[in-house]
């Protein structure tokens, strides 16, 4: 199997086009993962990872291997806690294995999660690397805490849908409080099938956002999601 190739470049569909090019593969035979986007903490350029798909055959699981760390991890940490193997889909288009955390206490949980899930977010960046490094290419796996991710990932479909439903209704665009990456493509995920409003992300770093459009609407010119 080829290996994945970490890419900068100034926007993040520049960065997918010229590993795209170095790989010698179409986008749909590649797995990409954005590790730094522009404007996002301070960053000024954008930094992929672009990885082949891995084969339906041989080689290991890639959710026993995680399983196995995000175990390991947790232990070395003094956290009490189980790790299942389950699925999720927050893009319907592409289910995604999803490693459940179940601990034995709520400060340990609120702990994992951290801050509107910050930590969680960065134990789930952790161990995609470390998983990475043993299975060379990148697994994309999401990690959960007491189902805190699909509560917060519903939670956002539904503020998405109602406010593009208000914005049907004013014809008037809407903008959202800011989110991290993952956050905001909740949103622009639910709406995205939605033929009376569109999505775009705007502003810089920690204060980037989602705003919804009325179709039709003039929006300005933007680098990424």
């Amino acid at each position: 199997m080829k290996q994945g190739v970490t890419i900068r470049a100034q926007t993040v569909e520049e960065a997918i086009r010229l590993a795209l090019e170095h790989l010698g593969l179409p986008r749909e035979e590649v797995e990409v993962q954005i590790l730094e986007e522009p404007g996002s903490a301070g960053f000024e350029e954008a930094l992929v990872r672009v990885c082949p798909k891995a084969s339906a055959e041989g080689g290991e699981d890639a959710a026993q291997v995680g399983q196995h760390i995000l175990s390991e991890l947790l232990r070395h940490m003094g956290i009490s806690a189980q790790v299942t193997i389950g699925d999720y889909a927050p893009d319907p288009d592409r289910p995604q294995p999803i490693l459940e955390v179940t601990t034995s206490n709520e400060r340990d949980s609120s702990l994992l999660i951290g801050r509107r899930g910050e930590t969680l977010q960065h134990l789930q960046f952790l161990l995609n690397m470390l998983a990475n490094r043993r299975l060379q290419r990148w697994p994309y796996l999401l990690v959960d805490v007491e189902h805190y991710r699909q509560r917060r990932d519903a939670s956002l479909q539904d503020l998405a849908r109602r406010m593009a439903e208000r914005v049907s209704h004013t014809q008037q665009p809407i903008t959202l409080e800011p989110m991290p990456p993952y956050e905001r493509r909740i949103v622009h995920l639910a709406l995205r099938d939605n033929p009376l409003v569109v999505t775009q992300s705007t502003g810089e770093g920690d204060n980037r956002k989602v705003v919804i459009y009325p179709s039709g609407w003039d929006l300005p010119p933007t680098c990424s999601s």
